[in-house]
């Protein structure tokens, strides 16, 4: 079942593995909470909070995974408070790149952008965290969408040195994160002004991914403001 879930097999996870895991271990605390996170990520929030209940009810809520849950679905449910407090409480206890990342996003949407900086930040702090792009990448997408444009271009080259630092060659051309990280840095220079740097930054985002079509498009929309 965790199997499952890690490959993003989140469908079958909800309807088939997992009432057959529940069928077969009824009391156990971890089967009712797979499942529950199986129900959260097909959008069944409230099958999964009952299921979520049961496995704290059979084994406690000590398990970070369980609270990170918790968090999540608090936050689905209108309680950014309760939230955010709950995966942070998860995140401290594990240092969880993913718990970090979902620290960030719901502190993101609940617009504490303080906070979600700061679990930003620590999802890039984690053993993970040092070999993925996400953590910088998202914080620059925070910046600029409060108007921090230079830290958000600090943030977009950090996210390509994490690239550069630790690629063994197999991941270019067509790195996503890559890809959206000159992209990005592109979008951040044509706000400034800068359309020179912006189209260097839309082309290195076209090299990486010829058929990425947010390049493609804002470099026609720049050859057209050259004209």
């Amino acid at each position: 079942m965790r199997d499952l879930l890690a490959q993003g097999y989140y469908n079958s996870a909800a309807r088939l593995n997992g009432p057959e895991l529940i069928a077969h271990h009824p009391e156990s605390g971890e089967a009712h909470f797979l499942y529950a996170k199986a129900l959260y990520l097909t959008g069944n929030l409230e099958r999964s909070q009952a299921e979520l209940d049961r496995a704290i009810q059979l084994a406690g809520d000590a398990d970070p995974g369980i609270v990170n849950l918790q968090g999540l679905l608090r936050a689905a449910a209108g309680d950014p408070v309760g939230a955010l407090r709950a995966l942070q409480n998860a995140f401290l206890r594990s240092r969880d790149y993913q718990f970090a990342m979902d620290w960030g996003r719901v502190a993101w949407q609940a617009a504490r952008f303080d906070e979600a900086v700061a679990a930003f930040d620590a999802a890039a702090a984690t053993a993970r965290g040092g070999r993925e792009l996400w953590p910088y990448i998202d914080k620059g997408r925070l910046f600029m969408f409060v108007g921090r444009l230079p830290d958000a271009i600090s943030a977009f080259n950090a996210a390509i040195d994490v690239f550069e630092a630790t690629d063994n060659g197999e991941a270019r051309p067509g790195s996503p994160a890559y890809v959206e990280a000159y992209y990005r840095m592109g979008e951040a220079y044509e706000q400034l002004g800068d359309l020179e740097r912006a189209e260097v930054n839309y082309r290195a985002a076209r090299t990486a991914d010829p058929n990425y079509a947010p390049a493609i498009q804002a470099l026609d929309r720049l050859s057209r403001s050259f004209e």
